[in-house]
């Protein structure tokens, strides 16, 4: 059963063919718009969201095949998404917000950021996938690699939804003891509701999405942690983007963190984030 935090209203609309589940807080405040990663669900934010919604009119959604959303055969691609991200704020009636995305979301916000820049004030990217060897593309062993591990993953997906939603809570306990108790339920529904036609598209570290990254004209923020617990931004590649990255854009490195950076230092997370949107 899905819980909607308080404050919060839900509501879908129709994009591209499929319809999008999303949560608002609303009040007439700046608008605020979240992006969950893969596997995950807009509630997957609650716990940010809570925190933001005093000061922002936070909106959380659903990406296709994800949640509450529809799925559909194709279209899971990291253009597709931005273009149903896009739909959706032309349908709530969101013209310029500040933009927060997670992996997956982080590709979404980054390319809307890049393509429709009339829509983003500000831009965060958390642990977005990006080729570990930047700026050489990966090479052929790395592709079978990651072949490999998208295979496994949509494997685990699909046996993830077969299982009972205390199974999953206890598994999330044990292998994330760190986690705050608000994100266990949340990230235990996402996996029973993801649809395995996500994976109906290449490996998300394979994607030259990343290309658009010096095109955004907005301030941009990218956060990464610590690779060894599973941060997925090599040192070669965050000298790249230093390097490469506009002066409006800034690198940061969390430490104790791996790929679910808010979820594994949400203090300092929260911190950098709120800073960065107030200067923006």
């Amino acid at each position: 059963m899905i819980t909607v935090p308080p404050h919060f209203s839900t509501d879908h609309v129709t994009v591209n063919g499929v319809s999008l589940c999303f949560y608002r807080s609303g009040g007439g405040k700046p608008p605020l718009v979240m992006a969950h990663g893969l596997t995950d669900m807009g509630l997957c934010w609650t716990r940010i969201a809570d925190g933001l919604r005093h000061k922002y009119d936070v909106i959380l959604y659903d990406a296709r095949g994800h949640g509450q959303s529809d799925t559909s055969v194709d279209g899971h691609d990291p253009r597709q998404r931005t273009e149903d991200l896009r739909a959706l704020l032309e349908a709530i009636d969101v013209h310029s917000a500040l933009l927060l995305g997670h992996s997956m979301g982080a590709m979404t916000v980054g390319l809307l950021a890049a393509n429709y820049p009339e829509l983003a004030r500000a831009v965060v990217l958390e642990d977005p996938p990006l080729p570990r060897s930047l700026p050489e593309l990966p090479s052929e062993e790395q592709l079978a690699a990651s072949d490999k591990e998208w295979a496994r993953w949509k494997k685990e997906v699909i046996q993830n939804r077969s299982r009972k939603r205390e199974d999953l809570v206890s598994a999330c306990r044990r292998q994330s003891p760190w986690w705050h108790e608000s994100e266990v339920t949340p990230w235990s529904m996402a996996k029973l509701l993801v649809s395995p036609e996500v994976f109906n598209t290449p490996p998300l570290d394979t994607s030259d999405w990343w290309q658009c990254l010096n095109t955004v004209a907005c301030p941009l923020l990218i956060i990464s942690a610590e690779v060894k617990r599973g941060a997925l931004i090599s040192e070669p590649t965050a000298d790249y983007l230093r390097n490469s990255l506009p002066d409006s854009a800034t690198f940061a490195r969390l430490p104790g963190a791996g790929h679910n950076i808010h979820r594994e230092q949400f203090d300092r997370y929260m911190s950098l984030t709120t800073d960065f949107f107030a200067r923006s």
